[in-house]
């Protein structure tokens, strides 16, 4: 009998063999069970969390659209405030809120004003606004929309494949009442838009 012969011999042998160790298959199947377990709580809670920032980020962006009177920095960090207690963050979040309108002599997009409660993701100038050209809606000549961009860390319970990330979320809405959410200067001005 050659080599390749016994191989086959013992292949055949194992294949046919129903003897287990029923302790050692069931710590086998029991260690996948709890890690398929703890796997779903973790992407379940991601998913869940990530719902929870979208829903916040969207309730933040109606509350702004539906102002009349100038905002200014307090009323922007107050709703960060407002978006920390939605998410149930325990960890810090941003909010960057921008007035854009679209400049027809220029053919860009321009910013009214811009505010963010981060040192790091901070307020739009003319010429940062157009690396998320590509995001904001087509505007008509004479119309603003405010950009909300929210940002929240998220940091899993369970190290299952998933990394600590950041959430952003990034809504354009319209002004429901004026044709733009002008900016309080604080120096009894009322600043118009740049349009009108």
């Amino acid at each position: 009998m050659t080599l390749m012969q016994k191989f086959r011999v013992r292949l055949r042998l194992f294949a046919r063999d129903q003897q287990g160790s029923m302790p050692t298959e069931g710590v086998m199947a029991f260690a996948f069970l709890v890690w398929w377990y703890i796997a779903s709580f973790q992407f379940f809670d991601a998913y869940r969390q990530k719902n929870i920032n979208l829903k916040a980020a969207y309730t933040v962006a109606d509350l702004i659209s539906r102002e009349v009177d100038p905002i200014d920095a307090n009323y922007i960090k107050g709703l960060n405030k407002v978006f920390d207690y939605l998410t149930f963050s325990n960890k810090p979040t941003q909010i960057r809120v921008t007035s854009v309108y679209f400049d027809t002599a220029t053919n860009s997009y321009k910013v009214n004003w811009s505010y963010s409660t981060s040192t790091v993701n901070v307020a739009y100038t003319n010429a940062t606004l157009q690396t998320v050209k590509n995001k904001i809606p087509v505007l008509p000549a004479g119309d603003t929309v405010i950009l909300v961009q929210t940002y929240m860390a998220y940091e899993p319970i369970f190290s299952v494949g998933l990394k600590a990330m950041i959430y952003d979320t990034f809504i354009a809405t319209r002004p429901r009442a004026v044709p733009c959410i002008r900016w309080d200067k604080k120096d009894g001005s009322n600043p118009a838009c740049a349009f009108s």
